[in-house]
């Protein structure tokens, strides 16, 4: 990608305002969105943008556009096309993503809203994601992750686990590693969704309505297996 069209800090404090523009509780913020992205880029499956954007957005696009208008709206669908975009390339060229974090006052990241916003985007193609199971070799790359969403939000009937501040660092570490991992695993996966359909080929030549039929039976081929 273009380092001039990568999303900047400028481009994710206007996507932040138009976004909480349209809803501001049920639209997702920075962290999460970015999250979101990587997961969408990782997914075996691809999401057409009509399908994710009512979750990015919290609402539906209608409803986004008559709240935001023509203009507005058409920046905000840039923005987050430059943004996916941003995420799909950092994970494409392989040499670490930099994730997009909320701090607290005490310049502390938690990174629980980017592992949600990954989970979120494999929600949208979830039997798809059992391919990552069969792989041995990276079945547990998102293990970090999973813990991190635990964390906030545990399993039914499961207390949450907290993280110690002294281990979350390497907890967020391990997260972005483990997403590359999935991103290069699920590639061959990715590329045959992604490839045209064969065109169905004939193993002979065509066979005419008034040529013998090739079954056999001295019939015209209209008269019999053409006729079944």
């Amino acid at each position: 990608m273009n380092p001039t069209h990568a999303i900047t800090d400028a481009d994710l404090a206007e996507l932040d305002r138009l976004l909480a523009a349209v809803d501001p509780d049920e639209s997702m913020a920075a962290e999460e969105l970015d999250g979101f992205f990587a997961g969408l880029a990782c997914s075996p499956l691809p999401v057409p943008p009509d399908e994710y954007l009512p979750m990015v957005l919290g609402a539906p696009l209608a409803d986004a556009q008559s709240r935001l208008g023509d203009r507005e709206f058409q920046r905000l669908r840039k923005l987050l096309d430059r943004h996916r975009e941003t995420m799909s390339s950092q994970l494409y060229e392989g040499e670490g993503i930099a994730p997009v974090l909320g701090y607290d006052d005490d310049g502390r990241a938690s990174g629980n809203a980017w592992a949600i916003g990954f989970v979120r985007a494999m929600s949208l193609r979830p039997e798809a994601w059992d391919a990552l199971d069969e792989d041995e070799e990276h079945a547990e790359s998102l293990d970090a992750l999973m813990r991190l969403v635990e964390e906030v939000e545990p399993p039914e009937g499961e207390e949450p686990e907290p993280i110690g501040e002294d281990e979350r660092e390497d907890a967020i570490v391990a997260m972005v590693e483990g997403v590359q991992e999935v991103y290069d695993a699920l590639a061959e996966v990715r590329e045959r969704a992604l490839a045209p359909a064969e065109p169905l080929r004939r193993d002979g030549p065509k066979v005419g309505r008034n040529d013998p039929c090739p079954c056999g039976s001295g019939r015209k081929y209209k008269l019999c297996c053409r006729a079944t």
